[in-house]
């Protein structure tokens, strides 16, 4: 199975929820908007999923809403992080540093691998 066909959509998703959200308060859809900005091709992230997250998020106390009416338009919940969600977010960042640390290894492995062996691999492949 490739890495597409095991699409782990969502996978880091709190990550960057909590990441964007302790730069500054935001409402559901400027979240998602945002995250899909970061995110590179194939990895964009369903808004149900966002909504669903942040329903979770905000029971276990990582998240905190108020309804806001400022601007024109029907109100919107406006997600902010608490401490609890602080400490969410430093544990995501030593974890995604050590899988990085994994991640850059088997690169540089992949790399090193003589041209004709990376070749014959892809070809077994298909």
């Amino acid at each position: 199975m490739s890495p597409r066909e095991s699409n782990r959509q969502g996978r880091h998703l709190a990550s960057f929820a909590l990441l964007l959200l302790a730069e500054e308060p935001a409402h559901g859809l400027a979240l998602h908007r945002s995250i899909n900005e970061l995110l590179p091709e194939g990895l964009k992230v369903d808004a149900g999923n966002l909504y669903r997250l942040l329903r979770e998020m905000e029971a276990r106390g990582t998240l905190c809403s108020d309804w806001s009416t400022a601007g024109t338009g029907a109100a919107r919940r406006v997600y902010q992080i608490t401490s609890a969600g602080l400490d969410e977010l430093a544990d995501w960042r030593e974890d995604i540093a050590r899988r990085r640390q994994a991640f850059d290894l088997f690169i540089q492995r992949y790399d090193a691998l003589p041209a004709r062996t990376a070749r014959a691999l892809e070809e077994s492949a298909t």
